[in-house]
């Protein structure tokens, strides 16, 4: 179901899921914060931009398309585009339950589910994701407005899969796919491609990337220590 390497699906559900120390740090600055006392009303999209920038850089450098969907002026979510024309979107957990259970009919995970008509035909799960009540109506508006929302694309999308990750406890990473009545069709745990202390580095063309550090780890390793001997 899901058409990307095993390589490009370690680097999302890693990037979805693991903080990196370096950017955290840079944020915390940028907001006169180092200490941690103060307040970091901007940290949930700090975080979000962080994942999209990511999983752009990830696209870039297999070969793959990303897609920019502005939710008004203070959103902005960065879909890939595989290259069998399927589409992946990235959610938390709790999120994505609650768009499928409470969300607006227009928003855009529920539009995008609108091309999975090929998938109306498995049977829904019976899983821990409830089976909406309320009924999804597939009217051949909402269908055009899914359209227009995805109008950088030349041709629907093939399907829609869904990366949804988990950090309140411990990180899990499903994907799901769902049926034009919003109902879970497919499901697959990802969870064991979490790897420790994963960082994702792009290549450059004279560093190997399994061994260049962080630029903070390298100032801290660049100060020498003060030992006081005893007399």
């Amino acid at each position: 179901m899901i058409g990307l390497s095993i390589e490009v699906k370690k680097a999302i559900v890693n990037t979805l899921v693991v903080d990196d120390p370096e950017s955290r740090f840079l944020y915390l600055q940028s907001i006169n914060n180092t200490s941690g006392k103060g307040t970091k009303n901007s940290s949930h999209k700090h975080k979000w931009d962080h994942r999209y920038n990511t999983i752009i850089q990830i696209a870039d450098r297999h070969g793959l398309k990303h897609l920019k969907l502005s939710r008004g002026e203070l959103w902005e979510a960065v879909l890939l585009l595989g290259h069998d024309d399927d589409l992946y979107v990235f959610f938390s957990e709790r999120n994505m339950n609650r768009i499928i259970r409470q969300g607006k009919e227009t928003h855009y995970l529920i539009l995008l589910n609108l091309f999975n008509k090929e998938l109306d035909n498995m049977e829904p799960l019976q899983m821990s994701l409830p089976i909406v009540d309320k009924e999804f109506e597939e009217s051949e508006d909402r269908l055009l407005l899914a359209r227009k929302m995805l109008n950088v694309m030349k041709n629907d999308p093939k399907k829609v899969i869904v990366f949804a990750f988990d950090t309140r406890f411990i990180p899990t990473v499903n994907a799901y796919a769902f049926n034009t009545r919003q109902q879970v069709v497919w499901e697959r745990d990802l969870t064991e491609l979490i790897e420790p202390n994963y960082r994702f580095v792009l290549q450059d063309d004279n560093v190997n990337p399994d061994s260049r550090e962080s630029s903070v780890t390298q100032k801290l390793k660049g100060k020498k220590r003060i030992v006081k001997l005893k007399s």
